[in-house]
């Protein structure tokens, strides 16, 4: 009996089917007026343009076809509204026209008009290119005894960035991707992206940017005998440092001190500075080397003679 029923109900189901599939068939094959949406597709924008303004992103039209034809359409990627900007040069606005849609080749569907937009409003600029410094987000953190020398190296220092004017005037620098590294003690190699600046019509072509990071074992070396002299002196004037040179230990890479004598370090005392002051004793002041430190300066102040020469 259950089986009886199983194949009865099989049957039905198939009745069916079959009943609206002829219907449906039957159906599509009259003629119907029907309006459905189209994707808009702007096309021919000159090389040197930019669209920066949001544009509409479907038209709605209404089609006269079958209704198997109609179906298809629908789902056909193929069916766009062209919004062709070859001759743009300025802000325009543009009246749609059912002669810029485009049907496939082999279509017989009839369009009827375009319901909306009624207007298309595109607005342009001219693509300009920035040279924006890089600033790298990097972190190195070496272990006890090691020490980074040069700070962190990037392959290039600046990129090239591209949008309107307007949004390139606010651009001041391009940030790397934030890195961290802990505990590190040979050299470092790698990549970074570049953060694109959070402006709609600005892109960055360069995506990536190689970097370097010089570790060095850390060391320290007393240099002696260091020569003080005396900058910005006036002409017919001679001055004597008294005591002629200075003492100093300089902490850095390994690489780095081996080479360093006393004749790499600059110590002076600026005359501009001195020049009317009460003080018998004045700072001499050290020229900054990259990657080193400088402690245990002795002696700190010095005397200067003033002689006039003829």
């Amino acid at each position: 009996m259950i089986e009886a029923i199983r194949q009865h109900l099989k049957i039905k189901i198939v009745v069916i089917g079959l009943a609206i599939f002829i219907w449906f068939f039957v159906k599509t094959e009259n003629n119907y007026k029907f309006a459905f949406e189209i994707p808009i597709v702007p096309t021919n924008l000159p090389g040197n343009k930019i669209i920066i303004n949001k544009l509409p992103e479907k038209a709605r039209v209404t089609f006269w076809g079958k209704g198997r034809d109609l179906v298809t359409f629908k789902i056909n990627r193929r069916l766009y509204y062209n919004l062709d900007l070859l001759n743009i040069d300025d802000d325009k606005v543009f009246i749609p026209d059912i002669h810029n849609i485009r049907l496939p080749h082999e279509s017989t569907i009839e369009v009827l008009n375009i319901l909306e937009p009624d207007s298309i409003f595109v607005k342009v600029a001219d693509i300009k290119q920035k040279l924006v410094p890089m600033s790298p987000q990097i972190s190195v953190q070496t272990i006890p005894g090691y020490t980074i020398v040069d700070g962190i190296q990037l392959t290039m220092d600046s990129v090239l960035v591209f949008g309107p004017q307007s949004q390139l005037d606010s651009i001041q620098e391009i940030k790397t991707r934030p890195l961290t590294y802990r505990k590190a003690r040979r050299n470092i190699y790698d990549t970074v992206e570049l953060i694109t600046p959070d402006l709609r019509y600005v892109s960055i072509p360069t995506r990536t940017v190689s970097f370097f990071v010089n570790i060095q074992k850390l060391m320290e070396k007393r240099i002696s005998e260091v020569p003080v002299s005396v900058i910005n002196v006036p002409p017919n004037y001679e001055i004597i440092v008294i005591p002629s040179s200075l003492n100093l230990t300089v902490i850095g890479g390994v690489n780095v001190l081996l080479p360093l004598t006393n004749s790499d370090i600059k110590a002076y005392i600026d005359y501009n500075k001195v020049k009317g002051s009460r003080s018998k004793e004045h700072l001499a002041y050290i020229e900054k080397i990259d990657g080193v430190r400088f402690k245990d300066i002795k002696p700190k102040k010095f005397k200067i003679l003033i002689k006039k020469v003829r």
